[in-house]
């Protein structure tokens, strides 16, 4: 038996035995587009993938699609959500979507402002394609706030539930100075939505945000629901549960990873075959917090009830995304230097 053949049979007796394999890099990360950052990105339904962007050219910002036709071996530019001059307008955090309908939804930020860190107004907008994220066109404006009470709206994350109706998660700020994780959900694709729904941090003085979720096997109504907390200047990551497909969530936190005197945060997660695969931020090992820090992964394999098999992928990196692709490979989206790279990764 030679070398190669030993290999694979070695895996199938491991995989036989249900003994757990950690994910390795499948080459090399690939450049999704640059200068930009904050990439994410989900697979439609003709088996393509569709990502979403940050910009920067000249003094614009430009929300920008880009497409794979061979999970992720390569990408190519394809559209433009909406752009601006970054001097006026903060337009990040984008998030794509697709419904079942076929049409897809591109969520974002999208703040007026004075200034660098001066706004005068914060919104969520969503924009909607017909031609698998080509063309744009505004759909609309979820969530929205004025600037001087200084009560930001960050950080989109869409998702639908069990009975069909879509859910936009995003952080919103609060006077105190904290954030909150909120829930809104649309009956109509998008066009309009429901009050606001706080699923984490409510009564808490942490700043909570950048979450993601996931359900712990198909068409299951229990979710994990994966957010940073941050407190006194650090931040840890952290999850909470819903085991009726969203409408409720527990109340106290589950921690998943803590450094002390130093941050774990901007997490995601998703659901690889029968294993949970959570990505974060750490400067455990050096560098400023959040841009010189690390991205790592954990994975649980008890629907998230405990998390290990900590794997490292690159450093400097900041904003990961996360998407599956099959029952044993996903990709990493991530930010390194202004570009955008995904890593593809195997069970």
């Amino acid at each position: 038996m030679n070398v190669f053949l030993k290999a694979l049979s070695i895996l199938a007796a491991l995989s036989a035995l249900g003994i757990a394999q950690v994910p390795t890099k499948s080459g090399n990360a690939v450049a999704i587009g640059s200068p930009g950052s904050y990439p994410r990105a989900t697979k439609l339904k003709d088996g393509s993938l569709l990502a979403i962007y940050e910009r920067s050219d000249g003094g614009n910002t430009i929300m920008t699609t880009a497409r794979s036709t061979n999970n992720g071996a390569s990408w190519a530019n394809i559209g433009t959500v909406d752009s601006g001059d970054s001097s006026k307008k903060d337009i990040a955090n984008g998030f794509v979507h697709q419904l079942p309908s076929g049409n897809i939804l591109a969520a974002f930020r999208n703040h007026d402002r004075i200034d660098r860190d001066t706004y005068s107004f914060y919104r969520i907008t969503v924009c909607n394609s017909s031609d698998n994220g080509a063309t744009w066109s505004y759909l609309s404006t979820p969530a929205s706030d004025p600037g001087d009470r200084k009560e930001g709206n960050w950080e989109p994350f869409m998702k639908d539930s069990l009975d069909g109706t879509l859910e936009l998660y995003y952080s919103r700020e609060n006077p105190e100075g904290d954030q909150d994780s909120l829930l809104r959900r649309s009956t109509d694709g998008g066009k309009s939505w429901s009050t606001a729904q706080t699923i984490s941090g409510q009564g808490l003085s942490t700043r909570d945000g950048m979450l993601g979720v996931a359900r712990i096997a198909p068409n299951s109504p229990t979710e994990i629901a994966i957010f940073e907390a941050g407190l006194n200047g650090l931040f840890t990551v952290n999850t909470i549960r819903s085991s009726n497909d969203g409408t409720n969530w527990t109340r106290d936190p589950n921690p998943v990873y803590a450094v002390s005197g130093k941050s774990a945060g901007a997490p995601q997660i998703i659901r690889v075959g029968n294993r949970l695969v959570a990505s974060f931020g750490t400067n455990e090992g050096g560098g400023a917090w959040p841009e010189d820090g690390a991205i790592n992964l954990l994975v649980s394999r008890d629907n998230g009830q405990s998390w290990g098999d900590k794997t490292f992928i690159d450093q400097p990196a900041h904003w990961a995304g996360l998407l599956a692709l099959d029952d044993t490979s996903f990709l990493v989206l991530y930010d390194k230097n202004r570009i955008c790279y995904s890593q593809r990764m195997t069970f």
